[in-house]
């Protein structure tokens, strides 16, 4: 059995981290790559070659590897502050160098992405909603490449400095409807033994398995000495150095027993290496997203820092031994981190905090061995991770994902340019514009795309639905039919001067309704935002009901009065799955929405001239006159009538 186990120390041929990247860069592109926020910024095209070239007295090729590397919370700001504070400028860092980069999108189902499901279609190439662990939209299991990559004889394995139960390894080792059901996921980490290599924290989620993981055959540590004692020799290593997660970096005591993330990647590497088949290993530098959550700029450098000197060992081992497709990305942004002015190494720069959340913003993707080159210079999603790994793991060739339609922001794939604006923004051009509308429906629900540029807590849009066009079921607008004030949306809606427009059979069933730039998450309940019903059953008389909708902005949305550029195929994007709608979540045979949108103030007694369908050319701000809406956009969501949805036909506008 040829082995290849740990390659000795890699310091002599590390990929240049901090100042040192900075140095080599300046004459080799080494310091350059993907920087800021722009996913369309170019790139140096100097690279240095993943593996060496074949010739007639090359070494016989190892076997496959893949190694999916996960800065949990990193986007650009955090790459930037990083950077920054190592080099004293940006695309500094030991994963700009290397040789492939991209951008990935980040939203999901649920509109902006949590981890669990961000890392569940990074693991199976599946879609799902935010909090499930590896289960599709139906609540079914989807096989996780890390899986797939066992049952073809591969060694496998997780790390983070995280709790191993913690979202992102989870979506990689078990199938959960609930990401903090940490117990259940740590038994199933336990009892089916996929992963030949398990470290991180959460030691308290199996203070009970202890025989489980015995019977599963992993040698258990607990400090970084046991670690280093025993990875040499393991064939199974189970390690868990903390109860929750591993200490942040910048507060870690010179004592401490807890490894680095650097080491736990090493000792991972030497055991999974020795499997004659090949192996799979996810890295998770987790906590960077946790200083992101708590707006702590010194945890998100120091954090990223440790994650970027494991890609720098990673890489070079990886090189050394030959044969290993490096990805390295983020699961989403977390904070809205900006930078504010650049500083100088040493110093940590000024930064401002959008809030403490995750935001849509794109990541950067980088690649490094086979497989890679097909995220160079491209804008993809997060099924591409999966499949360039499960293409590698498979021995086959990379099948590029069909696009699909997903609440990102990013208006452009959904099939149908319902309507398109005539007048300018009666704000000025680049403040509150709907410039199109775009609608689609899939066998998951309605999605309405609204080309254009927001600003944040200026105006609302509102959306109409007619769920049932032609019966006239809801009232005939807003004016007068809302009374309910309980909430933000609710009182910009009871203040509506808007009426409906003149066209038989159409009557408000509900609202999809945005204040100020709110993107409410498919499962969020939020007073500023989301989908509201007006009549029974979705709202009682006056009273409105909460429904489950998604919204999301993607990255066409501005604070600080200065004016954005708008950007065809981008602005708002709502989801409403058809449970919603109709009852039971089944479409009637044959069924037709109308739709139709507009600008309103904050205080919703005041109306814009930007409504779609438009308002004839030339018309100004209709402001706190009763004011109708100049149509509807009709959508015939089963062009068919064989019961099954399709939208499939173009839909019509009427005045």
């Amino acid at each position: 059995m040829r082995r290849h186990g740990w390659l000795g120390s890699i310091c002599g041929t590390a990929i240049a981290v901090g100042a040192v990247a900075t140095a080599a860069g300046a004459g080799a592109g080494c310091g350059a790559g993907v920087t800021g926020d722009d996913p369309d910024a170019s790139r140096p095209d100097a690279r240095a070659p993943a593996d060496a070239a074949d010739g007639p007295d090359a070494a016989p090729a190892a076997p496959p590897a893949v190694i999916v590397m996960i800065g949990d919370g990193m986007g650009p700001g955090q790459l930037d502050v990083a950077s920054l504070y190592a080099t004293g400028a940006t695309g500094g860092l030991a994963m700009h160098a290397l040789p492939h980069a991209g951008w990935v999108r980040t939203g999901g189902p649920s509109g902006i992405t949590d981890s669990a499901a961000a890392a569940s279609v990074m693991a199976t190439g599946v879609y799902t909603y935010n909090g499930r662990v590896a289960l599709d939209r139906a609540g079914a299991p989807v096989e996780t490449v890390l899986e797939r990559a066992a049952a073809r004889g591969w060694a496998t394995g997780v790390v983070t400095t995280t709790a191993v139960s913690h979202a992102t390894p989870a979506g990689f080792t078990a199938h959960v409807g609930a990401r903090g059901a940490y117990g259940d996921i740590a038994a199933q980490q336990a009892s089916a033994g996929v992963a030949d290599v398990v470290l991180g924290g959460g030691a308290q989620y199996f203070a009970g398995l202890e025989p489980a993981l015995a019977a599963a055959g992993y040698a258990r540590v607990t400090t970084a000495a046991e670690l280093a004692a025993v990875a040499p020799a393991a064939t199974r290593l189970f390690g868990t150095f903390a109860p929750e997660h591993l200490t942040y970096v910048a507060d870690r005591p010179v004592d401490t027993t807890e490894p680095t993330l650097a080491q736990q990647a090493r000792a991972a590497l030497a055991v999974l290496d020795r499997d004659p088949d090949g192996f799979f290993l996810m890295i998770e530098g987790g906590r960077i997203d946790h200083g992101g959550h708590a707006n702590v700029e010194t945890n998100v450098i120091h954090e990223t820092l440790a994650f970027d000197e494991t890609i720098a060992d990673v890489v070079a081992w990886a090189r050394a031994r030959g044969n290993v497709t490096v990805l390295v990305t983020a699961d989403h942004e977390c904070g809205g981190l900006r930078v504010l002015a650049p500083a100088p190494a040493g110093v940590v720069p000024d930064v401002s905090w959008l809030w403490g959340s995750h935001t849509n913003a794109h990541v950067a993707i980088f690649g490094d061995g086979p497989g890679t080159e097909v995220i160079d210079d491209a804008v993809v999603d997060h099924r591409w991770v999966y499949e360039v790994a499960r293409s590698r793991v498979d021995g086959d060739a990379f099948v590029a994902p069909p696009p699909v339609a997903i609440p990102d922001g990013e208006t452009g794939e959904l099939r149908h340019l319902a309507a398109t604006q005539v007048n300018p923004s009666g704000f000025g051009p680049g403040f509150n514009q709907l410039d199109a509308l775009r609608v689609d429906a899939t066998a998951d629900g309605l999605f309405v795309g609204v080309d254009g540029v927001f600003e944040w807590g200026t105006n609302a849009v509102e959306l109409w639905i007619d769920v049932d066009f032609g019966a006239g079921t809801g009232p005939g607008g807003l004016a007068g039919a809302v009374t309910d004030a309980a909430g933000v949306a609710d009182l910009v809606l009871a203040a509506s001067t808007v009426t409906a427009p003149a066209v038989p059979g159409f009557g408000v069933d509900l609202v999809l309704v945005s204040v100020g730039g709110a993107d409410p998450m498919l499962e969020q309940r939020r007073g500023s935002g989301g989908l509201r019903g007006v009549r029974a059953p979705y709202g009682a008389a006056g009273d409105l009901g909460w429904g489950r909708a998604a919204i999301n902005f993607g990255e066409v949305r501005v604070a600080g009065g200065a004016a954005l550029a708008a950007r065809s195929g981008h602005g708002l994007e709502a989801f409403v799955p058809w449970d919603a709608l109709y009852d039971g979540g089944v479409v009637p045979p044959g069924a037709r929405v109308a739709l139709a949108a507009i600008l309103v103030n904050t205080d919703g007694g005041y109306t814009s001239n930007q409504a779609l369908p438009p308002f004839p050319p030339g018309t100004v701000n209709p402001g706190r006159t009763p004011t109708a809406l100049p149509g509807v956009v009709v959508y015939d969501l089963d062009a068919d009538g064989d019961g099954v949805v399709d939208g499939d036909a173009a839909p019509v506008t009427l005045p």
